[in-house]
């Protein structure tokens, strides 16, 4: 978060802790455990500071007073209408679980606590219903609100009825993950006693977590929990867009004469991420971008919606993205100047505001914001990180929205950690529709699990696999 951003949550935060006695050391040390999530560990004792004299922390030590006044109370809501204008409508919903929380600290919310909350949601524009959801939530009260668009109960088994949406898994206890539809935004919450971690930190049981975009959840055995995960789960399968992909007796002969891709047929939908594997020389790259209309093939066919990509189809203009291996960046300029020149090219003829709207969402989905006035500069001077140039490589081609991508080697030079956020996004993708075929050298169990197909090469261009994952297990076990 922003200096500013934090600042101003320094006031609200303030202002509620004052409320029903005074600052509370449970209060205090969770706005304390606050920053220690958001700032480096120089940086705490001055905002900790910033928060005890805002409070009146340090003076109510000295005089013993823990009495709340209307002028606390006023206080609330003319900071509440302030920050009002300097947070985004999802940094208002973050602003309100953590305030909730904050409440909750010492188990209890009082009523003049609830009408402060209530003052915050309604000039921060949060619904009732909203407000309520949230509360449960943080609050761990009983489960009225929620319900299979709002809420996804994970564990062994349901403990008691709800009419939440649940996912089977091997944990003791249960994982609470709610959806803010409005600011669409997921929240996460564990409630047992085993050690888990979210984005390699410990996960506090009872604690209130954001579950953004890139998010994974390490469980103590069996599979981990990716962002898409969830998201498909509070998906509506009619949103998603139709898409027929269909290649007939594939081959490719390069100029020498020599075999690239032999006899290659495969029909896919949208809603499917392919993953395409091999040793060097087998072909992968070659196969990417016949795919991708780039190259001709030598023979066969290869059909998108009953219309041959080969053919140079008007219709298949803007259906068909490719991310190449490298970077396609300018070094000079930022992240949001980049995605502004690609977006004034390849879509002249839209208006400003609808341009600027594509590139917001871009960014927003692909979890770039706080990096749009950043230069990207090169690999040897980094402003962003490796995994935030390969998401804005492929920011650049979603831009136009495309029906199917094809995406070359987007894990090369990655942490196992970037490199399975790069993926989750992909699949995250696949959710509305999009097909997307990926190039990847030895991916982690976790992200060879995410692939809903593989298609394997062997060197010469030969296909020897084409199907579901872990059928490809069996299957060069049975015949090794």
């Amino acid at each position: 978060m922003s200096e500013e951003i934090l600042r101003a949550l320094i006031q609200l935060f303030a202002v509620i802790s004052k409320q029903d006695g005074g600052v509370t050391e449970g209060e205090r040390n969770y706005v304390i455990n606050f920053f220690k999530e958001q700032l480096s560990q120089q940086d705490i004792e001055e905002y900790v500071h910033m928060y005890d004299k805002v409070s009146g922390y340090t003076e109510q030590e000295a005089s013993g007073s823990k009495v709340t006044t209307v002028k606390d109370s006023l206080r609330a809501l003319g900071v509440s209408k302030r920050i009002n204008k300097t947070l985004t409508q999802k940094q208002k919903v973050i602003a309100l679980i953590e305030s909730i929380g904050l409440i909750n600290s010492d188990q209890e919310v009082s009523e003049q606590e609830m009408v402060v909350l209530t003052t915050v949601a309604a000039v921060f524009n949060i619904s009732d219903e909203a407000l309520r959801l949230t509360r449960e939530f943080v609050t761990s009260e009983e489960l009225d609100g929620f319900n299979k668009q709002n809420c996804l109960i994970a564990g062994h088994r349901l403990m008691e009825r709800t009419d939440a949406l649940f996912m089977e898994l091997e944990i003791s206890g249960r994982l609470i993950f709610i959806r803010e539809k409005h600011a669409d935004l997921y929240f996460v919450k564990y409630e047992g006693e085993e050690e888990l971690t979210l984005n390699s930190m410990s996960m506090k049981p009872g604690k209130s977590y954001l579950f953004s975009v890139g998010s994974t959840i390490k469980l103590p055995r069996g599979r981990s929990i990716f962002y898409s995960d969830i998201i498909f789960r509070f998906t509506d399968l009619k949103e998603r867009n139709t898409i027929s992909f269909k290649v007939d007796n594939l081959e490719y002969k390069f100029s020498s004469g020599d075999i690239g891709i032999n006899d290659l047929s495969l029909a896919e939908s949208g809603g499917q991420l392919i993953g395409i594997l091999g040793a060097s020389g087998s072909g992968k790259t070659t196969l990417l971008r016949l795919l991708a209309g780039i190259l001709s093939p030598s023979s066969g066919s290869i059909v998108v919606n009953g219309s041959d990509i080969s053919k140079g189809s008007r219709e298949m203009e803007g259906v068909i993205g490719y991310v190449p291996q490298d970077d396609i960046l300018f070094e000079e300029l930022t992240v949001y100047q980049n995605l502004y020149y690609n977006a004034k090219l390849s879509l002249s003829g839209l208006p400003e505001n609808k341009i600027e709207k594509k590139i917001n969402n871009s960014l927003a989905n692909l979890g770039l914001e706080h990096t749009r006035d950043l230069k990207v500069c090169n690999v040897l001077n980094q402003k962003i990180s490796g995994g935030q140039r390969k998401r804005l490589n492929i920011a650049l081609e979603l831009v136009r929205q495309p029906a199917i991508l094809f995406v070359d080697e987007p894990t090369s030079g990655l942490s196992s950690r970037d490199s399975e956020n790069v993926i989750d996004l992909l699949k995250e993708l696949t959710l509305l529709g999009k097909l997307i075929f990926v190039v990847i050298h030895q991916p982690s169990s976790d992200i060879y699990k995410m692939f809903d197909k593989l298609i394997i090469m062997d060197v010469g261009g030969y296909p020897i696999f084409y199907g579901n994952p872990l059928e490809a297990i069996s299957y060069f076990k049975s015949i090794s």
